[in-house]
């Protein structure tokens, strides 16, 4: 027999999964728990406070996982993102998107297009100055920083390529394969309360993957759409979009 510290490792193993679902299963251990709790303890009333105290914690730990994960995919590249030839053209046209999501993004809180109604965020429960600036920092840093990193691995880097084939390793990022886009484009719209834009930021960021072949702008789209819609949020006070 073949020791087991020789053997060829199988390419889309689960050496490979894991440092790509890990941070998005940490950070949805969090919003399963709350989900739980308004329906099962009847605390729906408590939970905006809450949601407000644990976010510096479930940023935390993702931020953990995310120090296993980014070592172990080659496809974070900071080489991918430029200021000039085709990485500064696919630079400009990840900004663009991320810019026309956010913009789609405010304008879609409508009745119709939105499930359920969320916990919201509230800086208030701070004391005033220094703490309460400080939780503003953290949602913003999550959100802009470490939410686009942990998501695009999972759904665009391991997702749309494990639907197509198992040995998703093996999938070129960026090629089109219809099934996948659509199955990842719906998913990510469900994962959001405001689920119609969620579906059309999905669909997004899957066009950014195909026009760039690079998990690295589709992480730069993103941030700049969570990064616009955080700062957007903290000027209006429109919580209940964070």
């Amino acid at each position: 027999m073949t020791p087991s510290h020789n053997r060829p490792r199988t390419a889309g193993g689960l050496h490979d999964i894991l440092p790509r679902i890990l941070p998005f299963c940490c950070y949805m251990v969090f919003i399963a728990a709350r989900e739980v709790s308004v329906l099962f303890s009847g605390m729906s009333d408590k939970l905006t406070d809450t949601v407000s105290f644990i976010y510096p914690v479930q940023i935390a730990i993702v931020v953990a996982a995310l120090c296993y994960a980014v070592p172990r995919c080659p496809e974070l590249s900071l080489r991918d993102v430029g200021l000039s030839g085709s990485r500064g053209r696919n630079t400009l046209f990840s900004a663009a998107t991320g810019v026309a999501v956010f913009a789609i993004w405010i304008h879609l809180d409508l009745p119709w297009a939105r499930i359920g109604t969320p916990a919201g965020f509230s800086p208030d429960i701070a004391e005033p100055g220094l703490p309460r600036n400080a939780l503003l920092a953290v949602r913003l840093a999550g959100a802009t920083l470490v939410v686009p990193v942990m998501e695009e691995l999972f759904w665009r880097s391991f997702l749309i390529r494990y639907i197509r084939k198992p040995d998703f390793t093996s999938v070129p990022a960026g090629s089109l394969h219809w099934p996948s886009f659509c199955a990842v484009a719906l998913l990510f719209g469900l994962e959001h309360h405001l689920v119609v834009a969620g579906t059309i930021a999905g669909i997004a960021y899957n066009i950014v993957l195909i026009r760039t072949g690079s998990i690295m702008q589709c992480v730069l789209s993103h941030a700049v759409t969570n990064g616009m819609l955080g700062v957007w949020v903290i000027l209006t006070g429109s919580w209940s979009f964070w």
